[in-house]
């Protein structure tokens, strides 16, 4: 598990190096920005007033100075996403503005990666990588793991499969590991049971990492409770897609109206 995080954590101080390479402040005027800034506001109300499903710009053709040129002005900000499966990999960042995203695709070893703007609320790829996951949790299948463990993880196995199947998750549910009470054997048999899959979400405002599992509606997280002593905690999710992590529309209107004060600025 460290190693694994200190993999993403790398992932993330690199991109952290281009934010301060790429700071935003110093703006040029220059038509191409200004022709992809006011792409993106009308992307924005787009997906906010038509409910538009995300918009994508590629900028595979685009020479690597005015891809800097655009960092400059977006920015990178403090939610990251990792994806690998079947050989192609996926890594997303949100920008200084919430709702657009610096997304990065590679389907295969041999492929150039393409690098590309998404407007959305969140990545295509996360909602698809929730759908291609199994079904909803069953116990029956697992009983024959759960013999001989412990009533509280039981009970805990039985809580998930009902509210897995609820029709409508409106809300996240965290359940603390710390709090229940579960032997050291019934911990590992969880991990058994819930495996850790290859998307990874990394919120540095949160201080928090995220796992997804095999099942629908599952993730595991993980939370820094105390620096001092660098104590982290690890809890299950249940809910579609760990959605307090993301922007919600709000948010995305006030993105459009600060990236129409840069198009003012960048207007040649």
């Amino acid at each position: 598990m460290k190693k694994k995080l200190d993999k993403y954590k790398k992932i993330f101080d690199l991109l952290s190096q281009l934010k301060s390479m790429f700071c935003p402040g110093y703006l040029r005027k220059n038509l191409r920005s200004f022709n992809l800034i006011s792409d993106i506001i009308k992307a924005l109300y787009a997906v906010l007033i038509e409910s538009k499903k995300n918009i994508v710009y590629d900028l595979s053709g685009i020479v690597q100075n005015e891809i800097e040129e655009f960092f400059r002005i977006l920015g990178l900000g403090e939610l990251c996403i990792f994806y690998s499966q079947s050989g192609a990999v996926f890594a997303a960042q949100q920008t200084l503005f919430s709702g657009v995203w610096w997304v990065e695709n590679k389907v295969g070893p041999d492929k150039p990666s393409r690098l590309s703007i998404e407007i959305g609320l969140i990545p295509r790829f996360v909602t698809a990588e929730q759908e291609e996951r199994l079904q909803n949790l069953d116990v029956e299948t697992m009983l024959p793991s759960l013999k001989s463990t412990s009533v509280g993880l039981q009970a805990l196995i039985s809580s998930l499969e009902k509210d897995t199947k609820e029709n409508h998750l409106a809300t996240e549910k965290k359940i603390q590991l710390n709090l229940l009470p579960l032997f050291p054997q019934d911990k590992k048999t969880l991990f058994s049971l819930l495996p850790k899959t290859e998307i990874t979400i990394y919120s540095q405002r949160k201080q928090a990492w995220v796992f997804g599992t095999l099942l629908k509606n599952i993730w595991w997280i993980e939370e820094l409770t105390d620096v001092e002593i660098n104590r982290w905690e690890l809890s299950l999710l249940v809910c579609e897609i760990p959605y307090s992590l993301f922007p919600v529309s709000s948010e995305l209107r006030i993105s459009a109206r600060r990236l129409e004060k840069i198009a003012a600025q960048l207007k040649p």
